[in-house]
């Protein structure tokens, strides 16, 4: 037959082995499948040993450390500017003042902050009472007279003594005019039905300047009414 053919003629039996494609280990002669299984896998043990990956709860260890702290104990609070209107002018009063009403017909009586708002002043004008119909209006600026604004005094009631009359005004500094050295320039127009009359500081106007102060106290915080936070960090030993 075709077998004894084939020994005839090659002179010996051909030795043929088929290994299955599933396995990736030639297999040895001799050897069983159970011997092969096992070679398998200490090669492919051997492959990804370099590659594992183990967490530290399953070695015993704690996945996380827990790092307390707690706020600073002194802070630096922000730095809130104390604001104060400096006039830069002196007011007459008394026998002084009415001669000088009588004289110009209008004078600047009196300035003064006005509490609560330490960006403002508010001031009195005594003009001579001749005419029944008067107005005061105070012209300001804070950019050196390259604008100015009119603003109208209000009478002041009681005030007529006979000779005399009231009226008083508020001025505030305003953004961006809130810096330290800033300064309101203001004249004061007494309209009657003779004419207007100015009142402006003997030529030099009536200027108000505006000055910052900080406190740079440091503010003590109680380090045992703030809070512990933690953060959470990875063991140094399982990074």
């Amino acid at each position: 037959n075709e077998c004894v053919y084939c020994q005839e003629r090659f002179g010996r039996a051909l030795d043929v082995r088929f290994i299955p494609r599933c396995s990736p280990v030639p297999r040895k002669r001799g050897s069983s499948i159970h011997e092969e299984t096992a070679e398998y896998m200490r090669i492919h043990l051997a492959l990804s040993a370099g590659k594992r990956v183990s967490f530290a709860d399953t070695t015993g260890g704690d996945l996380v450390d827990v790092k307390e702290f707690v706020e600073a104990k002194y802070r630096k609070p922000e730095r809130v500017p104390t604001y104060h209107v400096h006039p830069e002018f002196s007011t007459a009063a008394g026998g002084v003042l009415l001669q000088a009403v009588h004289a110009n017909k209008v004078e600047v009586e009196q300035l003064s902050p006005v509490e609560n708002e330490p960006l403002a002043f508010c001031g009195v004008v005594r003009v001579l009472n001749i005419s029944f119909h008067k107005a005061v209006y105070i012209r300001s600026t804070m950019d050196n007279w390259a604008t100015y604004f009119d603003h109208p005094a209000e009478y002041v009631q009681g005030s007529h003594d006979g000779g005399t009359d009231q009226f008083s005004f508020k001025l505030s500094f305003a953004p961006p005019y809130i810096t330290h050295g800033s300064r309101i320039e203001f004249v004061v127009r007494y309209e009657t039905s003779d004419g207007d009359f100015w009142a402006n500081n003997s030529s030099m106007n009536y200027v108000v300047t505006l000055l910052l102060s900080y406190e740079d106290n440091v503010a003590q915080i109680n380090t045992d009414t703030q809070p512990t936070r933690s953060i959470l960090k990875p063991p140094k030993a399982y990074r």
